[in-house]
Protein backbone atom coordinates (compact mmCIF):
# COMPACT_ATOMS: atom_id res chain seq x y z
CA UNK A 1 0.00 0.00 0.00
CA UNK A 2 1.50 3.40 -0.66
CA UNK A 3 2.34 6.44 1.77
CA UNK A 4 -0.83 8.24 1.17
CA UNK A 5 -3.17 5.22 1.29
CA UNK A 6 -1.63 4.38 4.67
CA UNK A 7 -1.85 7.89 5.96
CA UNK A 8 -5.97 8.08 5.25
CA UNK A 9 -6.41 4.66 6.93
CA UNK A 10 -4.87 6.29 10.07
CA UNK A 11 -6.83 8.84 9.72
CA UNK A 12 -10.06 7.02 9.66
CA UNK A 13 -9.15 5.09 12.55
CA UNK A 14 -8.20 7.68 14.83
CA UNK A 15 -11.75 9.29 13.49
CA UNK A 16 -13.65 6.42 14.47
CA UNK A 17 -11.92 6.32 17.66
CA UNK A 18 -12.90 9.47 18.21
CA UNK A 19 -16.46 9.26 17.45
CA UNK A 20 -16.87 6.05 19.41
CA UNK A 21 -15.28 8.33 22.72
CA UNK A 22 -17.70 11.05 21.62
CA UNK A 23 -20.20 8.21 21.75
CA UNK A 24 -19.63 7.28 24.93
CA UNK A 25 -19.91 10.44 26.91
CA UNK A 26 -23.42 11.91 27.76
CA UNK A 27 -23.66 15.37 26.03
CA UNK A 28 -24.11 18.15 28.07
CA UNK A 29 -27.87 19.19 26.40
CA UNK A 30 -29.36 15.61 26.86
CA UNK A 31 -31.79 15.22 29.50
CA UNK A 32 -31.06 12.92 32.62
CA UNK A 33 -30.85 9.34 32.08
CA UNK A 34 -34.05 7.72 33.22
CA UNK A 35 -33.14 5.26 36.48
CA UNK A 36 -32.66 1.63 35.18
CA UNK A 37 -35.63 -0.93 35.17
CA UNK A 38 -35.24 -4.36 36.09
CA UNK A 39 -34.61 -5.58 32.46
CA UNK A 40 -31.63 -3.54 31.49
CA UNK A 41 -29.46 -4.33 34.96
CA UNK A 42 -28.56 -7.03 32.73
CA UNK A 43 -26.93 -5.08 30.58
CA UNK A 44 -23.50 -2.79 31.46
CA UNK A 45 -22.72 0.69 30.59
CA UNK A 46 -19.42 -0.98 29.56
CA UNK A 47 -21.00 -3.20 27.20
CA UNK A 48 -23.02 -0.77 25.55
CA UNK A 49 -19.94 1.34 25.54
CA UNK A 50 -17.96 -1.74 23.38
CA UNK A 51 -20.77 -3.01 21.23
CA UNK A 52 -21.31 1.16 20.21
CA UNK A 53 -17.44 1.09 19.27
CA UNK A 54 -17.61 -2.11 17.42
CA UNK A 55 -19.81 -0.91 14.50
CA UNK A 56 -18.27 2.70 14.51
CA UNK A 57 -15.10 0.04 13.60
CA UNK A 58 -16.52 -2.31 11.18
CA UNK A 59 -18.13 1.13 9.42
CA UNK A 60 -14.34 2.70 9.54
CA UNK A 61 -12.96 -0.05 8.02
CA UNK A 62 -15.70 -0.58 5.48
CA UNK A 63 -15.07 2.66 4.06
CA UNK A 64 -11.33 2.22 4.45
CA UNK A 65 -11.46 -0.75 2.21
CA UNK A 66 -14.06 1.03 -0.46
CA UNK A 67 -11.35 4.30 -0.38
CA UNK A 68 -8.34 1.52 -0.84
CA UNK A 69 -10.32 0.10 -3.70
CA UNK A 70 -11.30 3.54 -5.82
CA UNK A 71 -7.62 4.22 -5.15
CA UNK A 72 -6.09 1.02 -6.67
CA UNK A 73 -7.86 1.94 -9.48
CA UNK A 74 -6.82 5.44 -9.91
CA UNK A 75 -3.66 3.77 -10.08
CA UNK A 76 -4.04 1.39 -12.43
CA UNK A 77 -5.60 4.23 -14.81
CA UNK A 78 -3.10 6.74 -13.87
CA UNK A 79 -0.44 4.21 -15.02
CA UNK A 80 -2.49 3.41 -18.65
CA UNK A 81 -2.46 6.50 -19.40
CA UNK A 82 1.27 7.25 -18.37
CA UNK A 83 1.69 4.41 -20.80
CA UNK A 84 -0.05 5.37 -23.68
CA UNK A 85 1.47 8.69 -23.14
CA UNK A 86 4.75 7.45 -23.34
CA UNK A 87 3.43 5.65 -26.62
CA UNK A 88 2.64 8.59 -28.20
CA UNK A 89 5.55 10.80 -27.06
CA UNK A 90 7.80 8.05 -29.28
CA UNK A 91 5.77 8.09 -32.30
CA UNK A 92 5.94 12.29 -32.09
CA UNK A 93 9.92 11.85 -31.58
CA UNK A 94 9.71 9.42 -34.34
CA UNK A 95 7.20 11.61 -36.47
CA UNK A 96 9.72 14.70 -36.14
CA UNK A 97 12.73 12.37 -36.96
CA UNK A 98 10.84 10.94 -40.47
CA UNK A 99 9.91 14.83 -41.28
CA UNK A 100 13.57 16.08 -40.14
CA UNK A 101 14.91 13.17 -42.44
CA UNK A 102 12.76 13.89 -45.72
CA UNK A 103 13.94 17.45 -45.21
CA UNK A 104 17.04 16.94 -45.89
CA UNK A 105 16.81 14.25 -48.50
CA UNK A 106 14.52 17.27 -50.23
CA UNK A 107 17.34 19.67 -49.65
CA UNK A 108 20.00 17.15 -50.71
CA UNK A 109 17.64 16.57 -54.54
CA UNK A 110 15.11 19.05 -55.03
CA UNK A 111 11.85 18.26 -56.73
CA UNK A 112 12.34 17.54 -60.57
CA UNK A 113 11.03 20.91 -62.50
CA UNK A 114 12.02 20.29 -66.01
CA UNK A 115 8.30 18.92 -67.84
CA UNK A 116 10.34 16.49 -69.69
CA UNK A 117 10.15 13.53 -68.06
CA UNK A 118 12.08 10.31 -69.93
CA UNK A 119 10.21 6.67 -69.30
CA UNK A 120 11.07 3.26 -70.37
CA UNK A 121 9.06 3.34 -73.17
CA UNK A 122 9.35 7.01 -74.06
CA UNK A 123 9.25 10.84 -73.52
CA UNK A 124 6.14 12.36 -71.71
CA UNK A 125 6.00 16.91 -71.83
CA UNK A 126 4.02 17.52 -69.89
CA UNK A 127 3.22 21.23 -67.75
CA UNK A 128 3.19 21.87 -63.94
CA UNK A 129 -0.50 22.12 -64.05
CA UNK A 130 -1.42 19.33 -66.68
CA UNK A 131 -3.42 21.47 -68.50
CA UNK A 132 -1.00 20.26 -71.73
CA UNK A 133 0.45 16.97 -72.27
CA UNK A 134 2.23 15.49 -75.15
CA UNK A 135 3.59 12.37 -76.00
CA UNK A 136 5.67 11.66 -79.04
CA UNK A 137 6.09 8.32 -80.61
CA UNK A 138 8.77 7.13 -83.24
CA UNK A 139 7.97 4.43 -85.12
CA UNK A 140 10.95 2.51 -88.13
CA UNK A 141 10.45 -0.57 -89.51
CA UNK A 142 12.82 -2.11 -92.58
CA UNK A 143 11.40 -5.18 -94.43
CA UNK A 144 12.85 -7.86 -96.46
CA UNK A 145 10.56 -9.53 -98.78
CA UNK A 146 11.55 -12.95 -101.15
CA UNK A 147 8.59 -14.31 -103.42
CA UNK A 148 8.68 -17.73 -105.51
CA UNK A 149 5.14 -17.21 -107.16
CA UNK A 150 4.02 -19.33 -110.12
CA UNK A 151 3.64 -18.43 -113.60
CA UNK A 152 -0.02 -17.20 -114.22
CA UNK A 153 -1.62 -16.34 -117.74
CA UNK A 154 -1.17 -12.38 -117.44
CA UNK A 155 2.34 -13.18 -116.70
CA UNK A 156 5.43 -12.98 -119.09
CA UNK A 157 7.79 -14.86 -116.87
CA UNK A 158 7.57 -16.49 -112.92
CA UNK A 159 6.89 -13.19 -111.13
CA UNK A 160 9.37 -13.80 -108.89
CA UNK A 161 11.09 -10.83 -106.54
CA UNK A 162 13.38 -9.74 -103.56
CA UNK A 163 14.22 -6.61 -102.14
CA UNK A 164 14.29 -4.32 -99.57
CA UNK A 165 11.66 -2.09 -98.71
CA UNK A 166 10.94 0.45 -95.61
CA UNK A 167 7.34 -0.67 -93.97
CA UNK A 168 6.68 2.10 -91.53
CA UNK A 169 8.84 5.74 -90.87
CA UNK A 170 5.42 7.08 -88.67
CA UNK A 171 5.88 9.80 -86.33
CA UNK A 172 2.61 9.99 -83.28
CA UNK A 173 2.16 13.11 -81.66
CA UNK A 174 -0.86 12.69 -78.66
CA UNK A 175 -1.99 14.24 -75.63
CA UNK A 176 -4.26 17.02 -73.82
CA UNK A 177 -4.42 20.55 -74.31
CA UNK A 178 -6.69 22.53 -71.66
CA UNK A 179 -6.55 19.64 -69.54
CA UNK A 180 -7.35 16.07 -70.00
CA UNK A 181 -10.70 16.80 -71.47
CA UNK A 182 -9.23 17.56 -74.53
CA UNK A 183 -7.50 15.26 -76.42
CA UNK A 184 -5.61 14.88 -79.77
CA UNK A 185 -3.49 12.74 -82.24
CA UNK A 186 -1.85 13.48 -85.35
CA UNK A 187 0.13 10.31 -87.00
CA UNK A 188 2.28 10.78 -90.36
CA UNK A 189 3.86 8.08 -91.93
CA UNK A 190 6.40 8.72 -94.58
CA UNK A 191 6.98 5.50 -95.77
CA UNK A 192 3.35 5.89 -96.98
CA UNK A 193 1.05 7.39 -99.48
CA UNK A 194 -1.02 9.40 -98.21
CA UNK A 195 1.53 9.85 -95.79
CA UNK A 196 -1.49 11.81 -93.14
CA UNK A 197 -3.06 8.98 -91.07
CA UNK A 198 -5.02 10.41 -88.19
CA UNK A 199 -5.52 13.92 -87.40
CA UNK A 200 -8.39 14.37 -84.69
CA UNK A 201 -9.35 16.03 -81.84
CA UNK A 202 -11.28 14.38 -79.15
CA UNK A 203 -13.73 15.98 -76.58
CA UNK A 204 -14.26 13.76 -73.09
CA UNK A 205 -17.85 15.83 -71.27
CA UNK A 206 -17.38 12.75 -69.06
CA UNK A 207 -15.29 9.77 -68.24
CA UNK A 208 -17.47 7.55 -69.77
CA UNK A 209 -18.26 9.41 -73.29
CA UNK A 210 -15.49 11.13 -75.87
CA UNK A 211 -16.79 12.48 -79.07
CA UNK A 212 -13.84 12.43 -82.00
CA UNK A 213 -13.81 14.77 -85.15
CA UNK A 214 -11.55 14.55 -87.77
CA UNK A 215 -9.86 11.62 -89.30
CA UNK A 216 -9.46 8.38 -87.90
CA UNK A 217 -9.80 4.59 -88.55
CA UNK A 218 -13.51 3.35 -89.26
CA UNK A 219 -15.17 1.49 -86.04
CA UNK A 220 -14.84 -1.70 -88.22
CA UNK A 221 -12.94 -4.76 -87.76
CA UNK A 222 -10.64 -5.70 -84.54
CA UNK A 223 -7.17 -6.38 -85.87
CA UNK A 224 -7.72 -2.97 -88.19
CA UNK A 225 -7.69 -0.88 -84.84
CA UNK A 226 -4.40 -1.94 -83.77
CA UNK A 227 -1.21 0.23 -83.69
CA UNK A 228 0.23 -1.65 -86.84
CA UNK A 229 3.51 -1.54 -84.63
CA UNK A 230 2.17 -3.49 -82.05
CA UNK A 231 0.60 -6.80 -84.37
CA UNK A 232 2.03 -10.45 -84.14
CA UNK A 233 2.66 -10.50 -88.19
CA UNK A 234 4.27 -8.54 -90.62
CA UNK A 235 1.50 -7.41 -92.30
CA UNK A 236 -2.49 -7.72 -91.96
CA UNK A 237 -4.41 -11.10 -92.69
CA UNK A 238 -5.25 -10.58 -96.28
CA UNK A 239 -9.23 -11.26 -95.03
CA UNK A 240 -8.93 -7.88 -93.32
CA UNK A 241 -6.80 -6.40 -96.01
CA UNK A 242 -9.81 -6.97 -98.51
CA UNK A 243 -12.62 -5.91 -96.27
CA UNK A 244 -10.89 -2.74 -94.38
CA UNK A 245 -12.81 0.42 -94.66
CA UNK A 246 -9.19 2.05 -93.91
CA UNK A 247 -9.61 5.50 -92.12
CA UNK A 248 -12.53 8.28 -93.11
CA UNK A 249 -12.99 11.86 -91.67
CA UNK A 250 -16.19 12.22 -89.59
CA UNK A 251 -17.25 12.25 -86.45
CA UNK A 252 -17.59 9.41 -83.89
CA UNK A 253 -18.90 8.55 -80.44
CA UNK A 254 -17.21 6.45 -77.83
CA UNK A 255 -18.76 5.57 -75.16
CA UNK A 256 -18.11 3.09 -72.55
CA UNK A 257 -21.01 2.09 -71.28
CA UNK A 258 -20.03 -0.59 -68.87
CA UNK A 259 -16.45 0.57 -68.24
CA UNK A 260 -13.82 -2.18 -69.03
CA UNK A 261 -16.81 -4.53 -70.21
CA UNK A 262 -18.66 -3.13 -72.41
CA UNK A 263 -17.77 -0.19 -75.73
CA UNK A 264 -19.58 1.13 -78.27
CA UNK A 265 -18.19 3.29 -81.32
CA UNK A 266 -20.28 4.68 -83.52
CA UNK A 267 -19.25 7.32 -86.42
CA UNK A 268 -20.81 9.22 -89.08
CA UNK A 269 -18.19 9.70 -91.91
CA UNK A 270 -17.62 11.14 -95.68
CA UNK A 271 -17.60 7.50 -96.83
CA UNK A 272 -15.14 8.51 -99.63
CA UNK A 273 -11.82 7.59 -97.17
CA UNK A 274 -8.67 9.29 -95.91
CA UNK A 275 -7.66 12.13 -97.17
CA UNK A 276 -10.64 12.87 -99.71
CA UNK A 277 -13.38 14.56 -99.48
CA UNK A 278 -17.37 13.59 -99.71
CA UNK A 279 -17.52 12.56 -103.32
CA UNK A 280 -21.83 12.70 -102.71
CA UNK A 281 -24.56 13.54 -101.05
CA UNK A 282 -24.97 10.94 -98.75
CA UNK A 283 -22.93 10.03 -95.63
CA UNK A 284 -21.80 6.32 -94.38
CA UNK A 285 -22.93 4.84 -90.81
CA UNK A 286 -20.30 2.47 -88.80
CA UNK A 287 -21.04 1.12 -85.39
CA UNK A 288 -19.03 -1.05 -83.36
CA UNK A 289 -20.00 -2.52 -80.09
CA UNK A 290 -17.17 -5.00 -78.22
CA UNK A 291 -18.04 -6.88 -74.88
CA UNK A 292 -14.56 -7.90 -72.59
CA UNK A 293 -16.88 -9.89 -69.79
CA UNK A 294 -13.60 -10.58 -67.91
CA UNK A 295 -12.08 -7.41 -67.80
CA UNK A 296 -9.86 -5.01 -70.60
CA UNK A 297 -7.60 -6.84 -73.22
CA UNK A 298 -4.23 -5.01 -73.86
CA UNK A 299 -4.46 -3.03 -77.28
CA UNK A 300 -1.76 -5.15 -79.00
CA UNK A 301 -2.53 -8.39 -80.60
CA UNK A 302 -1.11 -11.54 -78.55
CA UNK A 303 -0.48 -11.85 -75.23
CA UNK A 304 3.27 -10.48 -74.01
CA UNK A 305 1.93 -9.63 -70.76
CA UNK A 306 0.93 -13.21 -69.72
CA UNK A 307 -2.07 -12.87 -68.05
CA UNK A 308 -2.81 -15.15 -65.58
CA UNK A 309 -6.35 -14.97 -65.76
CA UNK A 310 -8.27 -15.97 -68.80
CA UNK A 311 -9.06 -12.94 -70.64
CA UNK A 312 -12.14 -12.66 -73.46
CA UNK A 313 -13.28 -10.18 -75.78
CA UNK A 314 -16.21 -10.65 -78.78
CA UNK A 315 -17.60 -8.46 -80.70
CA UNK A 316 -19.91 -7.39 -83.81
CA UNK A 317 -19.86 -4.15 -86.27
CA UNK A 318 -21.51 -2.84 -89.36
CA UNK A 319 -21.61 -0.41 -92.18
CA UNK A 320 -23.31 1.17 -94.49
CA UNK A 321 -22.68 3.64 -97.31
CA UNK A 322 -23.55 4.93 -100.79
CA UNK A 323 -20.62 4.92 -103.08
CA UNK A 324 -20.43 5.85 -106.54
CA UNK A 325 -21.10 3.42 -109.09
CA UNK A 326 -18.69 0.74 -110.27
CA UNK A 327 -21.17 -1.06 -112.42
CA UNK A 328 -19.24 -0.13 -115.74
CA UNK A 329 -15.89 -1.55 -114.83
CA UNK A 330 -17.55 -4.44 -113.35
CA UNK A 331 -19.62 -5.78 -116.32
CA UNK A 332 -16.56 -4.77 -118.65
CA UNK A 333 -16.10 -8.32 -117.43
CA UNK A 334 -16.72 -10.89 -119.62
CA UNK A 335 -19.63 -12.80 -118.50
CA UNK A 336 -19.51 -10.54 -115.11
CA UNK A 337 -23.41 -9.24 -116.34
CA UNK A 338 -24.74 -11.90 -118.00
CA UNK A 339 -27.64 -10.99 -119.81
CA UNK A 340 -27.38 -7.37 -118.89
CA UNK A 341 -26.06 -5.05 -121.22
CA UNK A 342 -23.34 -2.90 -120.11
CA UNK A 343 -25.02 0.26 -118.24
CA UNK A 344 -24.38 4.01 -117.78
CA UNK A 345 -23.31 5.74 -115.05
CA UNK A 346 -26.61 7.34 -115.02
CA UNK A 347 -29.00 4.21 -115.15
CA UNK A 348 -31.70 6.04 -114.66
CA UNK A 349 -31.57 8.54 -116.75
CA UNK A 350 -31.92 11.75 -114.08
CA UNK A 351 -28.91 13.35 -114.92
CA UNK A 352 -27.31 12.18 -111.30
CA UNK A 353 -24.55 9.98 -111.17
CA UNK A 354 -25.95 6.69 -109.03
CA UNK A 355 -25.18 5.29 -106.02
CA UNK A 356 -24.52 1.01 -104.77
CA UNK A 357 -25.97 0.98 -101.70
CA UNK A 358 -22.61 -0.82 -99.86
CA UNK A 359 -23.23 -3.12 -96.55
CA UNK A 360 -20.87 -4.64 -94.75
CA UNK A 361 -20.83 -6.97 -91.09
CA UNK A 362 -18.40 -8.58 -89.31
CA UNK A 363 -17.82 -10.14 -85.91
CA UNK A 364 -14.99 -11.04 -83.68
CA UNK A 365 -13.25 -12.91 -81.05
CA UNK A 366 -10.09 -12.50 -78.96
CA UNK A 367 -8.83 -14.72 -76.08
CA UNK A 368 -5.77 -14.49 -73.91
CA UNK A 369 -4.43 -16.59 -71.23
CA UNK A 370 -0.63 -17.50 -70.03
CA UNK A 371 1.18 -16.26 -73.27
CA UNK A 372 -1.17 -17.62 -75.26
CA UNK A 373 -3.81 -16.10 -77.89
CA UNK A 374 -6.30 -16.89 -80.05
CA UNK A 375 -7.97 -14.32 -82.42
CA UNK A 376 -10.87 -14.73 -85.41
CA UNK A 377 -12.91 -12.67 -87.50
CA UNK A 378 -15.38 -12.98 -90.04
CA UNK A 379 -16.32 -10.55 -92.60
CA UNK A 380 -19.58 -10.23 -95.06
CA UNK A 381 -19.95 -7.74 -97.57
CA UNK A 382 -23.22 -6.61 -99.94
CA UNK A 383 -23.71 -4.33 -102.86
CA UNK A 384 -26.73 -3.74 -104.56
CA UNK A 385 -26.91 -1.48 -107.25
CA UNK A 386 -30.36 -1.07 -107.66
CA UNK A 387 -31.67 -1.58 -111.30
CA UNK A 388 -28.29 -0.56 -112.55
CA UNK A 389 -27.19 -4.09 -112.06
CA UNK A 390 -27.03 -7.53 -110.03
CA UNK A 391 -25.94 -7.27 -106.28
CA UNK A 392 -22.63 -8.95 -105.34
CA UNK A 393 -22.11 -10.42 -102.14
CA UNK A 394 -18.70 -11.63 -100.40
CA UNK A 395 -17.34 -13.53 -97.25
CA UNK A 396 -13.94 -13.39 -95.49
CA UNK A 397 -12.41 -14.97 -92.41
CA UNK A 398 -9.60 -15.98 -90.87
CA UNK A 399 -8.38 -17.68 -87.32
CA UNK A 400 -4.93 -16.90 -85.49
CA UNK A 401 -3.55 -18.56 -82.44
CA UNK A 402 0.22 -17.25 -80.91
CA UNK A 403 2.26 -18.52 -77.75
CA UNK A 404 5.25 -17.37 -76.22
CA UNK A 405 7.80 -20.26 -75.66
CA UNK A 406 9.98 -18.09 -73.66
CA UNK A 407 7.41 -15.62 -71.86
CA UNK A 408 7.48 -11.76 -72.79
CA UNK A 409 10.32 -12.59 -75.44
CA UNK A 410 10.04 -15.65 -78.05
CA UNK A 411 6.51 -16.09 -80.01
CA UNK A 412 5.57 -18.34 -82.35
CA UNK A 413 2.14 -18.31 -84.57
CA UNK A 414 0.03 -19.34 -86.87
CA UNK A 415 -3.01 -17.90 -89.42
CA UNK A 416 -4.92 -19.71 -91.94
CA UNK A 417 -7.58 -17.38 -93.84
CA UNK A 418 -9.64 -17.13 -96.66
CA UNK A 419 -11.42 -14.80 -98.50
CA UNK A 420 -13.52 -13.23 -101.48
CA UNK A 421 -12.41 -9.97 -103.35
CA UNK A 422 -14.44 -7.16 -103.23
CA UNK A 423 -12.18 -4.57 -105.41
CA UNK A 424 -14.69 -1.68 -105.44
CA UNK A 425 -14.13 0.49 -108.06
CA UNK A 426 -11.17 -1.38 -109.07
CA UNK A 427 -10.84 -1.92 -113.16
CA UNK A 428 -11.38 -4.84 -115.55
CA UNK A 429 -8.14 -5.24 -115.65
CA UNK A 430 -7.29 -5.12 -112.16
CA UNK A 431 -9.63 -7.66 -111.15
CA UNK A 432 -8.56 -9.99 -113.83
CA UNK A 433 -5.09 -10.21 -112.60
CA UNK A 434 -6.13 -10.17 -109.03
CA UNK A 435 -8.59 -13.00 -109.26
CA UNK A 436 -11.83 -12.61 -106.97
CA UNK A 437 -10.74 -14.88 -104.07
CA UNK A 438 -7.64 -15.43 -102.25
CA UNK A 439 -6.46 -18.20 -100.12
CA UNK A 440 -3.33 -17.39 -97.00
CA UNK A 441 -1.79 -19.73 -94.62
CA UNK A 442 1.14 -17.89 -92.50
CA UNK A 443 3.65 -18.63 -89.79
CA UNK A 444 5.91 -16.16 -87.91
CA UNK A 445 8.64 -16.25 -85.73
CA UNK A 446 8.89 -13.01 -83.70
CA UNK A 447 11.67 -11.83 -80.44
CA UNK A 448 10.42 -8.81 -78.41
CA UNK A 449 13.93 -7.10 -77.46
CA UNK A 450 11.71 -4.66 -75.78
CA UNK A 451 8.19 -5.05 -76.39
CA UNK A 452 7.02 -4.26 -79.62
CA UNK A 453 9.05 -1.18 -79.04
CA UNK A 454 12.20 -3.60 -80.37
CA UNK A 455 11.68 -6.92 -82.48
CA UNK A 456 12.46 -8.74 -85.19
CA UNK A 457 10.54 -10.80 -87.00
CA UNK A 458 10.50 -13.75 -89.78
CA UNK A 459 7.59 -14.88 -91.42
CA UNK A 460 6.41 -17.15 -94.44
CA UNK A 461 3.31 -17.06 -95.53
CA UNK A 462 1.89 -19.22 -98.92
CA UNK A 463 -0.61 -17.52 -101.19
CA UNK A 464 -2.88 -18.65 -103.60
CA UNK A 465 -5.42 -16.89 -105.80
CA UNK A 466 -7.68 -17.40 -109.19
CA UNK A 467 -6.40 -14.25 -110.29
CA UNK A 468 -4.36 -14.20 -113.64
CA UNK A 469 -0.80 -13.20 -112.06
CA UNK A 470 0.97 -15.39 -109.64
CA UNK A 471 -2.02 -17.49 -108.50
CA UNK A 472 0.29 -19.09 -106.45
CA UNK A 473 3.25 -17.79 -104.75
CA UNK A 474 5.35 -18.52 -101.61
CA UNK A 475 6.87 -15.23 -99.66
CA UNK A 476 9.04 -14.85 -96.48
CA UNK A 477 9.54 -12.19 -95.05
CA UNK A 478 12.05 -10.48 -92.29
CA UNK A 479 11.17 -7.28 -90.70
CA UNK A 480 13.08 -5.50 -88.24
CA UNK A 481 11.16 -2.13 -85.90
CA UNK A 482 12.52 0.09 -83.35
CA UNK A 483 10.34 3.04 -81.84
CA UNK A 484 8.94 4.14 -78.32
Amino acid sequence: MSGRTAAIALLLTGFCTSAARAADAPSANAPAAAPPTPSDAATTPAETQAAAAQRAAQQAEAQVIELRRRLDALERERASYDDVRSRLDQIDARQRESERQAAAASEANPPETSVVRFRDDGIDIRSPDNGFYLRPMVRVQAIYTGVIASQGAQDPAPPDLSGFSLGRAEMILEGHVGGPFFQYRLQVDAAASPSLKDAYVAWHPIPMLSIWAGQFKVPYGLQQQYWKAELEFVNLSAPMAAFSLGRDLGLMLVARLVPGRLTVQAGLLNGSGANVPNNNFDLAYALRVVATPFGPLPRSEGDIEGHVRPLLSVGAAGYYNLAPTDVVARCDIPNACPGIPVPLADSDGDGRVDNVAVWQGGFELRALWRGAALQSELFGRLEDPGAAGPSHSYWGAYVQGSYFLLPHRLQVAARVGHTDLPLYGATAEQRLLAGSSQNEQSAVVSSYLRGHRVKAQVQYSHLTSDGQTAPSANRIQAAVQVGF
